[in-house]
């Protein structure tokens, strides 16, 4: 029973994870900035990069999500400008990638990194995996993250298929030191089931710990900064939640569209569901200098 009210817990996790931007797709060109490992900078357009912050998913389908973003693609297809010849460029040799606007200012952030999870033996995993992920919050500890957009299963009656409604968002954070090579996965959805749901708070210490293991002082109280995570029902995240739900309440009396209702209440899940891992990292940004 416990388990199933944790895996209830993580599905309607409205109250907790969420991000603030739109799942784009791939688009033709887009400008950008590569900083390549040698230090070489290139600037001009990627072809078919996928700019995904947010992946809408149902309910059964929230595996395998790098890959469903592209996050493992091996290699970029970089173009000095727009009618120049198309140049490769491995990921081994890429460093960050940054979105450029059309005036050139930043937009998006994207770094390389290879994956380590925690299984259920708590175990630290190396995943043999090197992706590229959007940066939320820069530091010494880095905050990098994926928004799945969660929807009610679609149904079909009839032979008409009617799209799910929106249910909530759910945030996939990575955590990475900025001197490690290795970001951590602390919530690692891909692997997570009804068997091992118990498993949960155990992995995502143990993936704290490993990320944040260059600052003793940190970990000295960990377990303090555990319990936002471990109780997730206390008043103060109550409170949240009813604020937020206000919020929204407020949303669906003043928006007639409902496209962008659900829009909306979109960015009000993210704006609540970010905040336990920005304040977990910038706690670590202002107490630790290495």
């Amino acid at each position: 029973m416990k388990n199933l009210l944790v895996f209830l817990f993580i599905i309607t996790s409205c109250l907790f994870f969420g991000q603030s931007d739109v799942y784009f797709g791939k688009k033709p060109l887009v400008g950008a900035e590569i900083i390549l490992e040698n230090g070489d900078i290139k600037t001009g357009f990627l072809q078919d990069f996928k700019i995904a912050r947010y992946l809408n998913s149902d309910l059964q389908s929230i595996t395998s999500i790098e890959k469903r973003l592209d996050y493992d693609t091996k290699e970029f297809k970089f173009k000095e400008n727009v009618n120049s010849p198309i140049q490769k460029i491995n990921i081994a040799d890429v460093k960050r990638i940054v979105i450029l606007n059309t005036d050139g200012s930043e937009r998006l952030v994207y770094d390389k990194m290879k994956l380590k999870t925690v299984n259920s033996k708590h175990e630290v995993v190396d995943l043999n995996k090197t992706v590229i992920l959007p940066l939320e919050q820069e530091g010494k500890l880095n905050l990098y993250g994926i928004t799945l957009m969660l929807y009610s299963t679609n149904s079909t009656q009839f032979g008409v298929t009617t799209k799910g409604s929106y249910a909530t968002t759910l945030f996939i954070p990575y955590l990475k030191h900025s001197d490690s090579e290795y970001a951590y996965l602390p919530f690692d959805i891909n692997r997570m089931n009804l068997f091992n749901l118990g498993k949960l708070e155990g992995k995502f210490k143990i993936a704290l710990q490993e990320a944040t293991k260059p600052c003793p002082e940190f970990q000295a109280n960990i377990d303090e900064t555990m319990k936002v995570f471990e109780k997730p029902m206390k008043k103060e995240i109550k409170q949240m939640y009813y604020d937020k739900e206000e919020k929204k309440k407020q949303i669906r009396k003043a928006t007639k569209d409902k496209a962008e209702e659900e829009f909306l209440q979109m960015k009000v899940d993210a704006e609540y569901g970010m905040d336990p891992y920005l304040n977990l990292v910038d706690a670590y940004n202002q107490k630790c200098t290495q």
